[in-house]
């Protein structure tokens, strides 16, 4: 499904007549008459259309990895809780109400764990916990663990913790005033600080978390490992080493907190 085709079945609801809308070229080429898809699909769902397609990836916010646009549209058409949330990104109030922000986040967190099959969770953090124990929980309690089983462990395949998922529900309801009022002359009168993105020399950047990249106590017990390994390093150590070193690297990273990447779409 086109991103001009989601934005503008979501513009319908501000244009009054017919909108139509092109599709291939040359003699693949074909009008949609998008007031029809718009009427197929309904008001609610159309009007979320904008708020959805900057929350699960665009040319100015990441994308989920792997959850793609198909699987998530098909959650939001049956779910008028997620429609009703979505249609909000935005709206003005959204920027400057918080106890409205921490509404409509707790019902995006929901739908970002029924992205990743985790169904009626509230709080992505819960949902990453359970997809991690579904894969490397232990059946019993005195059963060691196997460290090299997290080998081929891909942590990009669980949903974003709250802090940065959070990060991104602001980058999407601030991408989401400009579509929305895009028909005027100032489509929004807030700035990229402090939704989503920081500015450094003059360029926008992700802002990906707010505070610490791992909790204190975990941060210690690593650093602790790395001067164990480096006194004593074997064949089997090999893989622990690298580990160590990833989260050394990590550790540089976060006492900068410059964890970001270029916004230059």
């Amino acid at each position: 499904m086109c991103s001009e085709y989601l934005r503008a079945c979501g513009a319908c609801r501000v244009t009054p007549g017919q909108v139509p809308g092109v599709k291939g070229t040359g003699n693949n080429q074909r009008y949609i008459h998008l007031t029809k898809v718009y009427e197929n699909l309904g008001p609610s769902l159309c009007r979320s259309l904008p708020g959805f397609h900057a929350l699960t990836g665009c040319d100015f916010n990441p994308a989920f990895f792997k959850k793609g646009k198909q699987r998530p549209f098909k959650i939001l058409m049956k779910r008028p809780e997620y429609q009703q949330a979505l249609m909000h990104f935005g709206d003005p109030e959204l920027f400057t109400d918080e106890h409205k922000q921490e509404d409509i986040f707790k019902i995006i967190q929901k739908f970002i764990c029924e992205i990743y099959s985790v169904p009626d969770t509230y709080d992505v953090n819960a949902a990453r916990l359970q997809l991690f124990l579904n894969n490397y929980s232990v059946s019993n309690i005195n059963e060691e663990f196997n460290r090299k089983n997290l080998k081929n462990f891909d942590a990009s395949s669980l949903p974003p913790c709250k802090t940065e998922l959070f990060q991104q529900v602001l980058r999407a309801n601030y991408i989401s005033s400009i579509w929305n009022y895009a028909h005027e002359k100032q489509p929004t009168i807030f700035t990229p600080e402090q939704n989503g993105w920081r500015l450094e020399e003059n360029q926008f950047h992700f802002h990906w978390f707010d505070g610490d990249q791992l909790p204190r106590d975990v941060g210690e017990s690593l650093q602790q490992s790395e001067e164990d390994v480096s006194n004593n390093i074997t064949d089997d150590d090999e893989d622990d080493v690298d580990s160590v070193g990833q989260y050394h690297d990590w550790l540089n990273d976060e006492n900068s907190n410059n964890c970001y990447d270029d916004c230059d779409d």
